[in-house]
């Protein structure tokens, strides 16, 4: 029987990272200062009329807003969908609503924490509060990940072609290029996984270190079966980002040229830039992406760019915040009750 101050040390080494710990460190701090400065110089210099694009939003319809905010929401339930099939896929099953709370609390802290450690953080609660290992849990979330870049770069690119026809414009290449590039390099590490090479190399490392590779490993690439349901999946989730942002527009009563393909291109521009790592969220980076994609595509003027942008985002990043810190909260406390439930145990 283990003696009391083991049983404390692994407690103590399961429970969750403080809050605070969490939240206030260097570089989550650095983070927010660097996006608020990004906000900050915008609104200084950007030459627009803030009091109309004021105007545009606060005489927005509530009740399209409101149900912009609801296809938001219910797109963390298509992607847990997707997340407990990705899991049984790999031999874990679990019902999709055990999964909706981590996927919203991962989401969260990708608003406030830089380099996408909610990720982190979803395989770090699938591990306490799933009983899944972390490492084979980040494998399915990395899975998860690759199907959504790789689907939203098809849809990009077929948004691109409705819209522009073959000849792209300059500012969607780099998007374009860095998207298939990335694509192109996941592919190829999944398939290297997939054929088990370098085993030999990994096999010189510490066998607590291999064993967690080969339960990441095990994790992402047994992920990949039943492709079209997943692809299906993941369209849904694509989609319910276009649909957000066409309740949006029609909720500020707007006269724009947009159609469900500028919706698409739109909402997928934005969502590739909030994979940039050292900003939370893509706070900053993806509300300037916005509004010159807007202006781009649909012919819209500043100020209109400029309220669309900001009522879509109140959704995707500060609904976020507020809903996603609640949840946090409740999961936070959770955690550690199992942990020391199971510990006891």
């Amino acid at each position: 029987m283990p003696s009391t101050s083991t049983v404390d040390t692994v407690a103590i080494a399961d429970a969750p990272p403080s809050l605070t710990a969490r939240l206030l460190n260097v570089r989550t701090l650095a983070s927010l200062i660097v996006a608020a400065i990004i906000v900050a110089v915008a609104v200084w210099r950007a030459p627009i009329d803030w009091g109309d694009a004021w105007n545009k939003i606060r005489n927005a319809s509530p009740l399209l807003y409101l149900v912009a905010l609801l296809i938001y929401y219910f797109s963390f339930g298509v992607r847990s969908v997707r997340w407990s099939l990705l899991l049984r896929n790999s031999g874990e099953d679990q019902p999709a609503r055990s999964l909706v709370g981590i996927v919203v609390t991962s989401f969260f802290v990708n608003c406030v924490v830089p380099a996408k450690m909610g990720d982190v953080y979803r395989a770090y609660l699938a591990r306490i509060k799933l009983r899944i290992s972390a490492s084979h849990a980040l494998g399915t979330i990395v899975a998860e990940r690759l199907l959504d870049l790789c689907v939203l770069m098809g849809l990009l690119l077929a948004a691109g072609a409705l819209v522009f026809g073959t000849k792209q414009p300059k500012f969607l290449i780099p998007y374009v290029v860095v998207g298939i590039a990335i694509c192109l390099i996941g592919v190829g590490v999944l398939l290297v996984m997939r054929a088990g090479r370098g085993q030999r190399l990994l096999r010189l490392l510490p066998e607590a270190v291999f064993q967690r590779y080969e339960s990441f490993r095990i994790g992402t690439i047994t992920s990949f079966k039943r492709v079209p349901l997943l692809l299906v999946e993941t369209t849904m989730v694509w989609a319910c980002e276009a649909a957000r942002l066409g309740f949006v527009v029609a909720a500020l009563h707007v006269s724009v040229h947009l159609g469900p393909s500028q919706f698409v291109l739109v909402a997928l521009v934005a969502a590739l830039l909030t994979t940039v790592p050292f900003l939370p969220g893509g706070l900053g980076l993806v509300e300037a992406g916005m509004i010159g994609v807007l202006i781009a595509v649909g012919g819209v003027d500043k100020q209109t760019a400029v309220s669309i942008t900001l009522l879509d985002r109140s959704i995707s990043y500060g609904s976020l915040v507020v809903i996603g810190f609640i949840v946090f909260l409740v999961t936070h406390v959770r955690a550690p009750r199992r942990m020391a439930a199971a510990v006891g145990g």
